[in-house]
């Protein structure tokens, strides 16, 4: 039933209804080369992002083109002011002294990108001109004043390299308590080092700060000796080879009733329920929304969490109901033989469900007519206590 969901549907319903308040939704996108992700344009006039990249030419593009009033451009540099004491420059040079396994330079797409006219930069984001990159740097916690940062709320990192700079100039955003969530790329080789740009160093952050990992996309480059197909028309990730980077996704795992014992400092409220269930919705988590909505949503009423929870199955009045109790009725309706031997609209339902529903359906069915002939009813009888008022005042006058 899950499978008919329609991603997008709870967020389009909790702004609808304002159910998180009047407050926006802020967005820090640093490494925004090509404009903010699609995804964002969900919450449509609640948005307000920010974009940083250092590629000047492209800031001026994107501001140019840009037409919501919401979202703005930086030409910047986003990185901590710190970084070299935490990792001297010579040791992160040092690829042998730092234990430094990053293949990249040994694989086919970094070949492929030798051979061509223009850098990668140049053909996908400069149109081809020489590449001018700003002078400019900044922290995220220099950019965000410091009464603002416990309204960021999810912060998005790509930028080739530096991810975990950007990470550790955030320290004071973090640690504000309003961020519920980050989307980093990362990967998985570099130096040893605690602050190297490694997805261990930056799990390892992100986690003492409350954050949980939700989701990893992994991408593939094959070695230059036997390169394989590239995945699309660029000389980047390839359709098999070693896994070198991911786009991983972490969120405050609010679902948990004992988040707040684990961080104490942090306060949950309504605004960051909804809004985080928004997220996991955007990012095809509609199992993480329902577990969400469910321990932490009694500030909604029976009837609007109920609608909630059928966006997040098939849309369908007490389709949420339905999935679960095919669940609870037998587990193994959801074991993939059982799936494939069942029509598309069926699957995960047992047969004893289904005619349980049918039933329901029938005597909903019997109940709507029997009121649709009450009302009718009632309406004759209005109808006739005013043709009787209209004749009592005729005599009347």
């Amino acid at each position: 039933m899950v499978d008919k969901r329609q991603r997008g549907a709870l967020t389009a319903r909790v702004l609808d209804d304002r159910l998180w308040g009047g407050s926006p939704f802020v967005l820090l996108d640093v490494g925004s080369s090509g404009g903010i992700e699609h995804r964002w344009q969900a919450f449509g006039d609640r948005l307000e992002a920010v974009g940083f990249d250092p590629l000047v030419a492209e800031v001026e593009r994107l501001n140019a083109a840009n037409t919501h009033p919401g979202v703005r451009y930086e030409a910047a540099v986003v990185t901590c002011r710190d970084f070299d004491r935490l990792f001297p420059t010579a040791l992160r040079n040092d690829r042998v002294a730092s234990r430094n396994d990053e293949p990249f330079p040994r694989v086919s797409a970094a070949a492929a990108q030798d051979r061509l006219r223009n850098s990668y930069i140049q053909e996908q984001y400069n149109a081809g001109a020489p590449v001018a990159l700003t002078t400019r740097s900044v922290t995220l916690d220099e950019y965000v004043p410091a009464d603002r940062r416990a309204q960021v709320d999810f912060v998005k990192i790509d930028t080739d390299g530096h991810d975990i700079e950007v990470i550790l100039g955030a320290n004071a955003i973090m640690s504000a308590g309003g961020i519920l969530g980050l989307y980093v790329e990362t990967q998985f080789h570099g130096a040893t080092h605690e602050f190297a740009n490694t997805f261990s160093s930056i799990d390892r952050i992100l986690r003492c700060h409350g954050f949980t990992l939700f989701d990893l996309s992994t991408y593939r480059y094959s070695r230059a000796h036997l390169p394989a197909p590239f995945v699309s028309d660029m000389a980047a990730q390839t359709t098999s080879g070693q896994v070198l980077w991911a786009d991983a996704l972490y969120l405050r795992d609010l679902g948990s009733t004992d988040y707040e014992r684990m961080w104490p400092g942090y306060e949950v409220t309504s605004e960051r329920v909804m809004k985080l269930a928004c997220l996991f919705d955007l990012f095809e988590l509609p199992d993480c929304a329902a577990e969400l909505l469910v321990t932490r949503g009694q500030f909604l009423n029976a009837h609007q969490r109920g609608e909630l929870l059928d966006t997040l199955a098939t849309g369908e009045p007490g389709s949420y109901a339905a999935h679960v109790a095919a669940f609870d009725a037998d587990f193994t309706a959801f074991y993939p033989s059982r799936l494939k031997s069942r029509p598309r609209l069926e699957r995960g339902v047992s047969d004893t469900t289904i005619e349980r529903l049918q039933a329901g359906m029938a005597r909903l069915q019997g109940k709507n007519t029997a009121l649709r002939g009450e009302l009718n009813a009632s309406r004759e009888k209005v109808e006739r206590l005013k043709d009787r008022l209209r004749r009592l005042e005729a005599r009347r006058q």
